[in-house]
């Protein structure tokens, strides 16, 4: 309990140090969160050894972020990902940029199966690479994320998905293919608003000294894009994705040694803090990021959120509000609740596949009771959880994309618009197909 005492205490001083109105408010919380929970559970102590138990589930997400602030800032070291944007500058068109960004981070993170990951690697490509040709960077974001959720949604290497087949005692690709289904037409929308956004921008014009600039500050032989090629095939091959970020991390320390001449101490400084060049440099600007401290704030928000959700679990918090939802026969009534569910477990626990797991405990009984099949609700949940978690400002389904992507959660979340477009999209056709349903079994009874 001491120990944990002091990591709540860290953690909350930590909040207001830095000033983050998220971590203040999400450490308000579990102070309130303990100090009302004691009434029921016999006092302060056992509330906070309770929360303690939760904390200890966020150890593991601790390791997960420390790897991505690493892997990116080793990404940065090998020269993987400025030769990545210098690539990129020679063959993308600016006004097709946030299109192919959304279509690139889609089949990107759909390969890896991993949404960090894919943001952490490609989509700090694609910010770096919109620094570099003066886009905005908002949009690139949104687009970054809408990419990236749409791979975690319906890749069959997905550990969301995956975890989702498993609740519900589903078959993986029978949920892919009908998240396909449900997922084409905000697709197509999503790409043509990006389109348009792109086409409607004053004309960009690439400026040729970033081009000569990147071969003069890292050598951009091909053997850079080794951690990539190590990355794809690993998770083409479901190997875990901690060795496969490990391995890739491992290859660009070594090409940073031996291909671009870093010193140890260089590289272990960039490791811990993140990538960056003198601020006389000319891409000062466009080529920063990573590292691990990168990741402190989405470390101290897991630890609290995991901290409050257990606490709500030993209240019988959820368990409560299964009961009270009871039997639905419309369909869309049915998505409708489930969507209420998913953002208040996105809510209270701040992570996405804590969401998963509350919404299928509160929702499995009620879809049971109202006839659905299991299928129905490993949709839903995808549709729902996996979605709408990065629309919560301090879930770390978004926080930690901001982290990596040096961009605030407020800027993105607007222009992130798969995410709006799936579940509105879903939830219209649900409901309009219930209004004809009713009217052709009034018409039927006359």
């Amino acid at each position: 309990m001491e120990i944990h005492l002091i990591l709540f205490l860290l953690s909350i001083v930590y909040s207001f140090i830095i000033k983050s109105n998220i971590l203040m408010v999400l450490s308000i919380v579990f102070i309130i969160t303990i100090f009302l929970s004691s009434f029921k559970l016999g006092g302060i102590k056992r509330s906070i050894q309770v929360a303690g138990i939760g904390a200890k589930k966020s150890y593991i997400l601790v390791v997960i972020f420390s790897l991505l602030g690493m892997l990116s800032a080793s990404w940065f070291l090998s020269g993987t990902i400025p030769s990545l944007i210098y690539y990129g500058i020679k063959i993308i068109n600016p006004n097709y940029f946030y299109m192919f960004t959304f279509v690139i981070l889609s089949v990107f993170s759909f390969l890896m199966g991993s949404s960090f990951g894919s943001i952490g690697t490609m989509g700090i490509v694609m910010i770096s690479l919109a620094r570099g040709i003066d886009l905005n960077l908002f949009i690139t974001a949104g687009a970054v994320i809408s990419g990236a959720y749409f791979g975690d949604r319906g890749s069959p290497t997905s550990s969301s998905a995956n975890f989702v087949a498993v609740l519900t005692d589903t078959n993986i690709y029978t949920n892919v293919k009908n998240m396909f289904k449900t997922g084409i037409i905000p697709y197509i929308m999503t790409i043509s608003l990006y389109f348009y956004l792109g086409k409607s921008e004053f004309q960009k014009e690439i400026d040729s000294k970033l081009l000569e600039l990147l071969p003069k500050e890292f050598n951009l032989s091909p053997i850079v894009f080794i951690p990539l090629i190590f990355l794809i095939g690993m998770c083409l091959f479901r190997i875990d994705i901690k060795k496969t970020m490990l391995v890739s991390i491992l290859s660009s320390l070594i090409i940073a040694i031996t291909i671009q001449n870093l010193d140890f101490s260089i590289i272990l400084k960039t490791i811990l803090t993140g990538f960056r060049l003198p601020s006389t440099n000319s891409l000062y600007e466009i080529i920063k990021g990573g590292g691990i401290i990168s990741m402190s704030t989405a470390t101290v928000m897991a630890f609290l959120s995991c901290s409050i959700v257990k606490i709500f679990e030993e209240l019988k918090v959820l368990t409560w509000i299964s009961k009270h939802i009871g039997v639905i026969k419309e369909e869309w009534k049915v998505y409708l609740y489930t969507t209420l569910v998913a953002i208040f477990t996105a809510g209270i626990s701040s992570s996405q596949s804590t969401s998963i797991l509350l919404t299928s405990q509160i929702m499995k009984k009620t879809y049971e009771e109202s006839g659905f099949e299991n299928e129905r609700l490993a949709l839903d949940l995808e549709n729902r959880c996996v979605i709408l978690s990065p629309l919560i400002p301090w879930n770390i389904a978004i926080t930690v994309p901001a982290a990596m992507l040096e961009i605030g959660v407020f800027d993105i979340m607007p222009n992130s618009f798969y995410l709006y477009f799936l579940p509105i999209f879903i939830f219209l056709k649900k409901f309009f197909l219930n209004e004809r349903k009713s009217i052709e079994i009034k018409k039927a009874e006359y």
